[in-house]
């Protein structure tokens, strides 16, 4: 329940909120801003958050955290969207859906305020006459248009303030043919004005209709027996055809238009933009978001659509939202309206090719967020075995890592079991299991010493590598019986730390109290991986030899089953399936097994379910 004191403070300030439209700010204990929403009417909106019986999940999240309130007024709901994107990128609330990457994307630009324009890689965006294209979500595809259209157009590349007072020798890109040389004054502004609105077409992806006006360019020239110029002018006209013909028509009526898919796990996801440009597939643009564990799609694509298109420089004519999307988007329409002098149309299609292109961005946005994800904890587990050395004070990068583990069922059928990590992953190949020898009944750190001494006799005596690490499940006693194990076989230089349980803490050998660490860290992330790791594989393996057991007692004690039908039972479902799901017909299906007999060892097998696998460690 929250504090009624915090609920009447809140409660107060909404008082003064009026019906004016703006922005919220809700804030937790530590005066951190945990989420940002607009509103038409501010007080209303507010109110309704103080709801504890809410059947939004968000809602009900932020509801445990609010501890205080915001807010900042504007003139108009247009106004608040603006303000909204920019308050979220200051404070970065964890509610919020948010683009994950904060860094400014690339853009080209057309230096078109300059009388011989060139083009150029920016990221600052300013409003001096210059034309923008992008955003690029990848740099090195930037680069790659960039360096194609100094390809394909003879544009100058160095800079300079031109006209220059006196023109000087043009540098080599004159003499190969890719640059027209304003630099020694030997090409009017109108003939280099021409060649800059090609490129701006070609970035506009307008490539056909950029296609006829340099064929009839070309015609004209050749009429005019300019035979150079038509040639250089055929060549721009091929290398564009090519470009085309790599492009997937997936438009005849042709158009310009976004399809958008959306992938997401948790709090993590992934938009991607396929663009179609006068019909053609023109490229496609890869966006992370976070902020989505308590979020739908509508507002995963609202927070997206208002901090993507409000920022671009050339707008589709339609863009093509799924179905889960839908939703009122009225005020983000008006504000495009408002910022480009036309809006955009959205549709939400539910058949026919645009679906089809719904799914493949759909797929395409599934495809870069395990990307993505896989690439984090690639770089996770590199910080963590980092931290691992730093902090434990190791000679080298933990590579190989091994943690163990003991499992028992209130001290009957104890094992013990051993996993690798590799690099920080999981290494199947180096698991083990271990049937305890010298101990019956609860002694885990007796267990630990047994299992410990095997493994690295084994390690000695078969010449194999020694891990960079061991980790045990447990605290000081545990550990102090693994460390003895490794000195008596004068190991004892191997690193090893003991991790408890309750309280995430690490033990040293020979020392007595533990040391804590950031929970949160990628380095007691791993640790608890392994821990968690071992348990699992343990208790999996010491079930099954408990049910092993049972199942082999229940045999027993059936008059009619002697050794020679018992084995026959056990190889027969091993070869087929588990026997503790064989029916009485399958049973009939072993060798020398009967209705009768198969009716009694059927009825024992339920009994035997029954067990509860309550499982100690």
């Amino acid at each position: 329940m929250k504090d009624s004191l915090v609920l009447k403070t809140i409660q107060e300030k909404i008082k003064n909120l009026g019906s004016l439209p703006g922005c919220y700010l809700w804030k937790n204990q530590l005066g951190q801003v945990i989420y940002v929403g607009k509103a038409l009417k501010l007080q209303s909106r507010v109110r309704s958050y103080l709801n504890p019986n809410q059947k939004d999940r968000k809602t009900r999240a932020l509801y445990v955290e609010l501890y205080d309130l915001d807010w900042i007024a504007t003139r108009t709901e247009k106004e608040a969207l603006l303000l909204e994107a920019t308050l979220i990128k200051k404070y970065n609330p964890k509610f919020n859906v948010r683009l994950k990457d904060d860094k400014k994307y690339p853009f080209l630009c057309v230096s078109t305020s300059e009388d011989y324009p060139m083009v150029f890689l920016t990221r600052k965006v300013k409003d001096n006459g210059d034309r923008y294209f992008g955003p690029f979500t990848d740099v090195k595809a930037a680069r790659d248009t960039l360096e194609l259209i100094h390809r394909i157009f003879p544009i100058r590349k160095t800079k300079l303030k031109l006209p220059l007072a006196r023109p000087q020798r043009p540098c080599l890109n004159f003499h190969m043919g890719r640059c027209l040389g304003p630099c020694q004054g030997n090409v009017t502004k109108e003939t280099y004005s021409e060649l800059v609105d090609e490129i701006i077409r070609f970035l506009e992806g307008k490539k056909d209709r950029l296609v006829a006006d340099l064929k009839s360019a070309m015609l004209d020239a050749s009429t005019k027996m300019e035979y150079e110029r038509a040639g250089f002018l055929k060549q721009r006209i091929e290398t564009i055809n090519q470009i085309r013909e790599k492009q997937t028509v997936v438009s005849l009526d042709g158009g310009d238009e976004d399809i958008l898919g959306i992938s997401k796990r948790e709090d993590e996801g992934q938009i991607v933009i396929l663009e179609v440009r006068g019909g053609r597939l023109d490229g496609k643009k890869s966006f992370p978001l976070t902020g989505l564990s308590f979020s739908d799609d509508e507002e995963a694509f609202t927070s997206f659509l208002r901090d993507y298109y409000l920022n671009v420089t050339i707008l589709p004519s339609v863009v093509y939202l799924p179905t889960s999307a839908k939703g009122n988007y009225d005020v983000f329409l008006e504000a495009i309206l408002e910022k480009f002098g036309s809006s955009i149309k959205i549709k939400f299609p539910e058949m026919g090719p645009k679906k089809s292109l719904l799914r493949l961005a759909e797929k395409n946005a599934d495809l870069s967020l395990t990307e993505r994800i896989l690439a984090t904890k690639l770089r996770d587990q590199t910080v963590a075995m980092k931290e691992l050395q730093e902090k434990l004070n190791l000679p080298t990068l933990p590579r190989t890592i091994e943690c163990y583990d003991i499992s028992h069922f209130q001290g009957s059928s104890p094992v013990a079991s051993g996993v690798m990590f590799v690099e920080g992953k999981p290494y199947k190949a180096g698991y083990r299991h271990y049937k305890m020898r010298g101990y019956e009944g609860i002694n885990d750190p007796g267990m630990i010493h047994e299992v410990i001494a095997r493994r690295l006799s084994h390690l000695v005596n078969e010449e194999e590598p020694l891990p960079d690490l061991i980790v045990i499940d447990g605290g000081l006693t545990q550990l102090s019986r693994a460390a003895e194990a490794a000195i008596a076989l004068d190991l004892g230089h191997i690193p090893m730390v003991g991790l408890a349980k309750k309280r995430e803490e690490i033990y040293f050998p020979g020392e007595k109290h533990p040391y804590s660490f950031d929970k949160h860290s990628p380095m007691m992330r791993l640790l608890r991986n392994l821990r968690d790791e071992a348990h699992r594989f343990g208790v999996t393996f010491q079930r099954l030899q408990r049910k092993k057991k049972a199942l082999k007692s229940i045999l027993d004690e059936i008059p009619d089953i002697g050794a020679s039908r018992r084995k026959s039972i056990l190889m027969y479902f091993q070869s087929k399936k588990k026997v503790t799901e064989a029916t009485k017909d399958e049973l009939e299906q072993v060798q020398g097994i009967g209705p009768v007999l198969a009716e009694k060892i059927y009825l024992g097998i339920q009994n035997l379910k029954k067990m509860q696998p309550n499982e100690s460690n």
